[in-house]
């Protein structure tokens, strides 16, 4: 099956969004986006949102969370819980044993506290190369980092409010279960920056 996933979206549960669950559900709908992650910053707690809001029913939402670590961002998919380190080695320690995914978001934006080449050093499982809100320069110099230390690449709109969601997304074929995407996310995927519906 073809899925296509918006794998960084932030709701109005992280101080600086706007998104509401209700939001989130109208745009996917409107760009025929069919699975999302949900990588509020600090707290889980926008997932849980989205899980209890009718109307996500046959949609994947995959938990996630944006990690502030004492290193820069990382972002882990695939564990429902809250995390209490901002040790990045420990955060990646508690994905690792919680069968996460580690993901090291806009690694080359100088604006944010992003992890840049110590991604590498954290052996993270996916770089974000396409983030909807950095320029062409920091995208492609993700991505030229990605591929020399052999770590595949992950697309994300960045989305902090209804219009953002959508604007980066990854497709791939896979069945559609969470588990089946995250193994096929693991080993890379298609991200594409759209204007509009595919």
């Amino acid at each position: 099956m073809r899925i296509i996933l918006d794998a960084h979206v932030h709701t109005n549960s992280s101080p600086d969004s706007s998104l509401t669950p209700g939001q989130l559900l109208e745009r996917m709908k409107a760009m025929g986006i069919n699975a999302v992650a949900i990588t509020d910053h600090d707290t889980i707690d926008g997932y849980r949102r989205v899980m209890d809001t009718k109307g996500f029913f046959g949609y994947l939402v995959i938990p996630g969370i944006e990690i502030t670590t004492d290193l820069g961002d990382i972002i882990v998919l695939g564990v429902p819980d809250q995390v209490v380190s901002r040790d990045a080695f420990e955060v990646v320690d508690w994905a690792r044993s919680s069968r996460g995914i580690v993901v090291a978001p806009h690694p080359f934006d100088s604006r944010r506290t992003s992890l840049g080449e110590k991604s590498a050093l954290l052996g993270v499982d996916l770089i974000e190369g396409v983030n909807g809100k950095c320029g062409r320069d920091e995208n492609q110099q993700a991505k030229e980092f990605a591929k020399a230390i052999g770590v595949p690449v992950l697309g994300g709109s960045d989305a902090h409010n209804k219009e953002q969601v959508g604007a980066v997304v990854n497709l791939i074929e896979c069945e559609k279960d969470i588990d089946a995407l995250l193994t096929a996310l693991r080993k890379g995927a298609k991200a594409i920056i759209r204007p509009g519906r595919i």
